[in-house]
């Protein structure tokens, strides 16, 4: 293993390492948020944790416990799933980041499994950046191993617990696959219900709730299609964190005006 877990190390071990300009790994993933009828609430924390393991196998890196709690509201209403409203899941990603900034740190990288979490993230980023001049990246689960991923899957529309995911959980944790309760669900959505809609946001209440929890079609999933996505995965996190490693480092500048 070329990188390594914070949590594995002693105080003594962990300060020459935090001290060598390292990249450090802060894996994002919920631990309770609905993912349909077939997979458990801690889906996003399990790909989290493994996909943390691939990279620190393959990169230089310093991986910290997973975060588990975000911004998710859209799963509210499920039960057992849990939600951080977007200021406070933003300071806490934050907070997170300067405590081990205090210990030498400069470079993070935030190996976000969420879709709602990452505009807060990237909110997040480019505030570390403009205050404290720190390199923050952050991955968008939703475009990793597209390039390879392209015309794999045979869904007409997905996002959640679908196709994809579903193909994904029964590479990283066959185990929790309730194979017998997959479903398809594809909500009828109006045009402007996403995240950031061009050239205006709004959303639109009434349909386009999932009544399952699931957003596309899971009975279309496959070990060979998880194979493949997965490891597309990984390679552009490794991509990534390579990335991260050699990229120069924000310029010092002359303090904000309006930051005290």
């Amino acid at each position: 293993m070329r990188g390594v877990y914070l949590e594995q190390l002693t105080w003594a071990e962990a300060e020459p390492v935090l001290r060598g300009d390292p990249l450090v790994v802060i894996p994002v993933g919920a631990a309770t948020k609905e993912h349909g009828p077939h997979l458990p609430l801690g889906t996003d924390r399990l790909m989290a944790d493994y996909l943390a393991r691939r990279l620190c196998e393959r990169a230089e890196v310093i991986v910290l416990p997973t975060l588990t709690y975000g911004y998710f509201p859209h799963f509210s209403p499920f039960p057992g799933s849990t939600h951080l409203e977007a200021d406070t899941f933003g300071r806490t990603a934050t907070e997170i980041v300067l405590s081990m900034h205090r210990h030498g740190p400069r470079r993070f990288f935030f190996l976000n499994t969420g879709v709602s979490t990452y505009p807060v993230l990237e909110i997040v980023a480019r505030d570390l950046d403009r205050i404290h001049r720190l390199l923050v990246g952050v991955s968008n689960i939703g475009q990793l191993g597209g390039h390879r991923a392209s015309g794999l899957l045979e869904q007409t529309r997905g996002s959640h617990a679908d196709e994809s995911e579903t193909s994904m959980m029964m590479i990283i944790a066959p185990e929790v696959v309730r194979r017998d309760r997959l479903v398809a669900e594809m909500p009828e959505r109006p045009a402007s219900r996403g995240v950031f809609v061009p050239p205006t946001y709004h959303r639109e209440p009434g349909p386009g709730h999932s009544t399952t929890g699931v957003y596309g079609d899971a009975t279309l999933a496959s070990e060979e299609k998880g194979k493949v996505i997965v490891e597309a995965i990984v390679e552009d996190l490794v991509a990534g964190a390579e990335r991260l490693r050699a990229a120069p480092m924000p310029p010092t500048r002359a303090a904000i005006p309006w930051q005290s």
